[in-house]
Order: structure tokens, then sequence, then C-alpha cells
């Protein structure tokens, strides 16, 4: 690619930009404005390419609102995709800045390249960040069963004893225990505690949970002494689950040490080798 393309690119981008920012700043409607974020809302708003985009959107949308109390406004779900075009769009930029500056094509494709690659990875980042937030809730659900099962054992009531492990609970801003005191909460306000156990089942959007939400229900209206057998078959498989999950946890992280530890050998290798090859 010659030099003078590679100066219409960079023109081309800059002017891109700078349209989309002025309209920005005309229709800005928050206090707080980002350069890298507000103008490229702008862009995805546009109806031809909102059409297109907008299909794209609907699984991060799903995780949004997962992290978000189970609800995701259009505002929250077009600032992460204005943010995640807009980190890919002003690399693209820079590379072609400097390729223009160095003469070389090369750093214009290879920011084509990473321009690509961003978006996919913000989205897979965000995944990453639904499918931690489901193992932190699964791994404290068995601490947090076998607690109201001693309470309850003490005799207790179930409501009460509920409220009781989330006051002894020191990390408050864990899911689990956020969507319990929620729970609680609306409870205190007036709310069924059928609508409540539900809502929190709904927003955690763990199975586990339902199930746990489930067995409160059955004990609220059947009541009786079967409650507290089954509230300890499932503390065990809760924590059955928790095991498996530590066991994929640990493969994983050795896994991960799998590469590093090869590349070490190589260069070991190569140092070792090195001295014997050049005086052959």
């Amino acid at each position: 690619m010659s030099g003078w393309l590679m100066g219409i690119c960079c023109v081309s981008l800059l002017g891109l930009y700078s349209v989309l920012l002025i309209q920005s700043l005309r229709v800005r409607r928050s206090a707080r404005f980002q350069v890298h974020v507000d103008p490229f809302i702008v862009l995805l708003r546009f109806r031809p390419i909102y059409k297109r985009v907008h299909p794209l959107l609907n699984r991060p949308k799903l995780s949004l609102s997962l992290l978000n109390g189970g609800t995701c406004s259009s505002e929250l779900l077009m600032g992460w995709a204005g943010e995640s075009v807009g980190i890919a769009y002003v690399s693209l930029l820079v590379t072609a800045m400097l390729a223009v500056l160095s003469e070389n094509p090369t750093l214009l494709y290879v920011g084509i390249m990473i321009a690509g690659c961003l978006p996919v990875l913000r989205t897979k980042e965000l995944f990453n960040k639904v499918n931690k937030r489901r193992q932190s809730i699964v791994m404290e659900l068995p601490e947090l069963l076998s607690k109201l099962l001693l309470m309850v054992n003490a005799g207790e009531n179930v409501m009460r004893a509920l409220d009781r492990v989330v006051e002894q609970k020191q990390d408050t801003e864990h899911p689990l225990y956020v969507e319990l005191k929620a729970a609680i909460a609306g409870m205190k306000r007036g709310e069924s505690l059928s609508v409540a156990l539900e809502e929190m089942g709904r927003r955690c959007a763990v199975p586990e949970v339902k199930l746990f939400a489930t067995t409160l229900l059955i004990n609220a209206r059947r009541g009786g002494d079967a409650f507290v057998p089954a509230l300890r078959e499932i503390t065990r498989q809760m924590w059955d689950k928790r095991k498996a999950i530590a066991r994929t946890l640990g493969e994983q992280a050795s896994s991960r040490l799998a590469f590093p530890l090869t590349l070490v050998f190589l260069l070991i290798m190569v140092l070792v080798g090195a001295p014997t090859m050049l005086m052959m």
C-alpha cells in the first residue's frame, strides 16, 4: 500500500471521528462525556447500522442483565457496545497514524486485525464475568445452606435464620448475598414469599439457587418435619457441586501453567544447546 493511500485512510478515520464527536456533543444527554464511547454510540444508533448490529447484541444484553440485577437498559447496552467499538476504532486510528509516520503499511494491517479482535475479546470477557459470577454463587451456596441448616435445627424460624445469615456475612458485596438481601428487603416491604424468592432465582439465573428457593417455598406452603431432611439433602448436593467446581478450576490452573513451563523448557534447551552447536 502506497503512502498516499495510507494517508487517505488516516484522514478518513479522523474525519469520521470528528463528525461523530460533534454529533455526540449536540445530542449529549448526561454530564459525563467519554470521547471514546459517546461518538460511537451515535454511530451505533444510526438506523442502518443499528439494524445490523442489534441481533449481535442479544447475548451481551443477557449477560449484562445478569450482572446488573436482572435488567439491562438500552443505555447500558449501547454504552457497552459503544465502548467496544470505540476501543477498536481508536486502536485502528493510532496504528494508521503510526503507519503513515513510519511509512510502514504493515502497521495498518496489524491495526485492522487488532480492531477486529478487540470487540470479540470484550464479548468473551463479558461471558467470563458471568461464568465467574455463577461459579462464585455455587461455591458460596453450600456455606449459606450449612449455616441455615444449623440455625433451623436449633429451632430458629427460616426467615429469621436467613436474615441472621446475611447479617453475619462480612462480604456483603457477594452476588448471592446481594440478591438474598434484596429478597428479604422485598418481603419486609410486603411482598409475598413466593414472589420474593422467584425474583431472587430469576436475578441469580443459577439453577442451584432456584432449587434452594423452591425448597424454601415448599417449606412455607406445607410445613412439617420434611423441611430439615430436604434442606440437608440439598446441602449435600451443593457441597458436591462445589467440589466439582473446585476440581475444574484446579485443572484449568494447571493447564494454564503448561504453556509457560514448555516455553521455559525450550529456552533452557536453547541456552544449554547453543554453546555445543557453536563448538561443532
